[in-house]
């Protein structure tokens, strides 16, 4: 019971300075103070310090087997293994949400203290939109979000953790994921920094690169992880079912993935440099709206917690993060000016960037829309109209032959040149050399058998371009590798970030060829008696009363 004060009292302790350093990181910003500014970023810190206390308050409760604590009652038992009680922490509403708040004050206390010189200017008001998000989070831990209400008298056993929830990928996968998310609030800070200030740095494009970069990589991995899983436990068939917490998680990465694209292109012309803010406040947005999707009830899901008063809390918070970013970005917006370049648009890859980001922002909408849609229907017309894998299948093949396409002819041509020759060198040999192992792949996934021939059309033209594009990218990198004399020291230390988009596009590849095997499934449908049996691709099953 003293562990449920104390953990309870550093939450408190948490939100107060939270909430001095809103405040005071606004007034600097306001008056031009960098003694308040300072101040800021101390009680920033300590406030990241208080939710680590309280933090490892619950992770002593897990593991002394303090059932006192409604939490932990709840979520873990007498014989539950070390591992899974370490991750009990975040299997349920009120832990994970404490995790999410922790994070988001390690992401915002490592931003404050490491940021470059050049963006000295921007940093009251970094700090200012940092702390307000905190505050926020530390609010409903208190209040609607408490993990340390007391459960008296104290049991002798708890109720134990979701058996679907023990599974090594998901004691990994929830971390992986909120570090992915609370490190897109250092780009939208940053962002918001921008719209106040007026203007964009070269150091504000460094700074929001490397964030970006650092949560894509997180929320790749969280992905992953989480189709593992449900390929593992839910028996689903299959890795993806376009579940809502699923699309969720999807579209953060989809933003992401976009604004890297547009900071890209921003860093070679000057342009975008709106597109970029827009990507970074509409990256944080969506993070957010997977979590109000998670803990709110509004939707049917495996993933999603039971319905709770946090639901409209976060639902308050969404509409008016909305509602505070669009009117800054239409009020500030028009002062962001691009660089004075003579570069201009062409035929070449800076082009190829902005097709990749329509495909990328244009799957976002529809997922997006497929996601909202039951929600809006509901609240409309009183009647929930479910919205399942057909629709989203029905546009994702096309946006996915056109992301293969992009992906190749992007990464072979060249910034500022409309120089074709390597584009057509690499074409003929990646198309000469991508016969056999399309063939392969067709005869070994035995995609002749589907029945479908739109499945059969997108797996054989898909499968195709997808080692068209594989072959291509290793041409030009096996040229570069060459041209170093085959030193891949030096090609790490000079095109670091060719080689990282190398690999980042070749995994890309990859996974959409794994997609591209969604398409070959086999459906019957038959109603069985007991002791009937039916025959399925080789496989007999028989309903056994």
């Amino acid at each position: 019971m003293l562990a449920a004060h104390i953990g309870y009292f550093f939450l408190i302790w948490a939100a107060g300075l939270s909430g001095y350093g809103l405040l005071a990181s606004a007034s600097s910003a306001w008056l031009r103070q960098r003694a308040l500014y300072r101040s800021a970023k101390l009680a920033g810190t300590l406030s990241f310090v208080s939710v680590l206390l309280a933090s490892l308050v619950l992770w002593y409760s897990l593991f002394a087997r303090d059932y006192s604590l409604l939490y932990i009652f709840k979520n873990s038992s007498n014989d539950l293994p070390a591992a899974y009680t370490l991750s009990a922490f975040w299997c349920s509403l009120e832990g994970s949400h404490l995790l999410w708040t922790l994070l988001i004050g390690l992401m915002s206390t490592i931003a404050l203290w490491t940021h470059a010189k050049d963006n000295e200017h921007l940093m009251p008001f970094v700090s200012a939109a940092l702390q307000s998000v905190s505050c926020w989070m530390l609010y409903l831990a208190v209040t609607h979000s408490d993990p340390f209400i007391l459960q008296l008298p104290k049991a002798a056993n708890g109720l134990g953790m979701n058996a679907l929830l023990q599974n090594p990928y998901m004691a990994i996968h929830p971390p992986s994921l909120f570090v992915g998310y609370t490190s897109l609030a250092i780009p939208f800070a940053y962002a918001v920094a921008a719209l106040c200030y007026g203007d964009i740095t070269e150091g504000w494009l460094r700074t929001v690169r490397r964030w970006t970069l650092v949560a894509w990589c997180f929320l790749s991995a969280a992905i992953t992880l989480g189709g593992r899983w449900a390929y593992v436990e839910l028996g689903w068939s299959g890795y993806w079912a376009w579940d809502p917490v699923e699309n969720s998680s999807l579209l953060p990465w989809l933003l992401s993935t976009a604004l890297l694209h547009s900071l890209v292109v921003q860093g070679q012309l000057g342009h975008l440099k709106r597109l970029s803010i827009v990507l970074s406040l509409g990256a944080f947005f969506l993070s957010f709206f997977g979590t109000f999707i998670t803990r709110s009830g509004v939707i049917s899901s495996v993933h999603s917690f039971a319905e709770s008063p946090i639901g409209p809390s976060y639902l308050i918070f969404l509409a008016g993060l909305l509602t505070v970013c669009s009117a800054l970005y239409l009020w500030r917006a028009p002062l962001i000016l691009p660089a004075e370049t003579d570069k201009s648009w062409g035929v070449s890859k800076e082009s190829m960037l902005l097709v990749t980001q329509f495909l990328l922002l244009s799957l976002a909408a529809i997922v997006f829309i497929g996601t909202i849609f039951p929600i809006v229907s509901e609240a409309v017309t009183k009647q929930r109209i479910s919205v399942q894998a057909p629709y989203f299948n029905a546009f994702a093949p096309y946006i996915g032959l056109g992301l293969i396409v992009s992906i190749f002819v992007g990464n072979l041509m060249r910034y500022q040149s409309d120089d074709l020759q390597k584009l057509k060198k690499a074409t003929l040999f990646s198309v000469i050399m991508a016969v056999v192992p399309t063939a392969a792949f067709v005869w070994q996934a035995d995609i002749l058998a589907t029945k479908k021939s739109f499945s059969l059309a997108a797996q054989l033209v898909g499968s195709f371009l997808v080692f068209v594009s594989i072959f291509g990218m290793s041409f030009d990198f096996y040229d570069r590798v060459r041209r170093l004399n085959f030193s891949f020291a030096a090609m790490a230390q000079r095109q670091l970030a060719y080689t990282g988009a190398y690999i980042a596009h070749i995994g890309a590849l990859v996974a959409i060829l794994g997609f591209l095997g969604n398409y070959r499934g086999l459906e019957k449908t038959v109603t069985l008696k007991s002791g009937e049996s039916t025959e399925l691709f080789g496989y007999v099953f028989r309903f056994v009363p």
